[in-house]
């Protein structure tokens, strides 16, 4: 992660050299899917579930999820922006009935479920840069620290639990504007949020409980999102 900053900021001090006229203030409301890219319960070698097509299905809606941010950025004519990121991200599994090992040859069913709520709040760095004379496409990048909050529920054999945590994340976004108006654009983009939630409380539990580390949730995850842009 150290180095993927250093470059990156790298390369934003060595770009913004040349100047270019830019809008001064740019506000960005963008939403799409998410891709998590770490949801499987038999990870790490636990194989709790057995792999069958409830169990696959499962893990697929995991997997896939919908998020909405919005992003507010002053930039300088030298193409450097600096200002603020808000991403909420959602993923939910319906009631399911999985087959689990309980050994010495023994199988049982469980049902359960999972509502997964991500909030991610942080300063942002941005670049944008025009790629054709006529102004019409901006290609911008930016990289955002901040605070991430998971809230997870879920219900095994309607007996219902959940838990909270909270850590340092980060997001790295790629994007795309075609220009409408001089003030208006729609866009796309992709980026990449990883986060790691080391401690939890549980059933709204003051007391934080410390996970280990191969149970520690992590919310690494891709999306591909559409942008509305508003830009002055």
């Amino acid at each position: 992660m150290k180095q993927i900053f250093l470059c990156l900021c790298l390369l934003m001090t060595t770009l913004s050299a040349v100047a270019q006229e830019l809008p001064n203030f740019r506000l960005n409301l963008t939403g799409g899917y998410s891709y998590f890219t770490a949801t499987d319960p038999n990870e790490n070698g636990s194989k709790m579930f057995i792999d069958n097509d409830n169990f696959k299905k499962y893990n697929r809606d995991l997997k896939w999820g919908l998020n909405a941010e919005g992003n507010a950025h002053y930039l300088l004519n030298n193409g450097l922006g600096f200002g603020a990121k808000y991403r909420y991200m959602r993923t939910d599994v319906p009631e399911t009935d999985l087959l689990f090992d309980a050994g010495n040859d023994h199988y049982g069913v469980v049902n359960v479920s999972e509502e997964n709520k991500i909030m991610f709040i942080a300063p942002s760095l941005m670049y944008a840069l025009w790629l054709e004379p006529t102004r019409k496409l901006l290609a911008s990048g930016a990289l955002s620290v901040g605070y991430t909050y998971l809230e997870s529920a879920g219900t095994v054999d309607n007996e219902s639990a959940m838990f909270s945590g909270s850590n340092v994340g980060f997001q790295i976004d790629l994007g795309v504007d075609y220009f409408l108006t001089r003030n208006i654009s729609l866009g796309f983009g992709t980026g990449y949020f990883y986060a790691k939630i080391k401690e939890v409380n549980v059933n709204l539990s003051e007391n934080k409980t410390q996970l280990p580390e191969n149970v520690q949730p992590n919310l690494s995850n891709l999306k591909l999102n559409l942008s509305l842009s508003l830009n002055f």
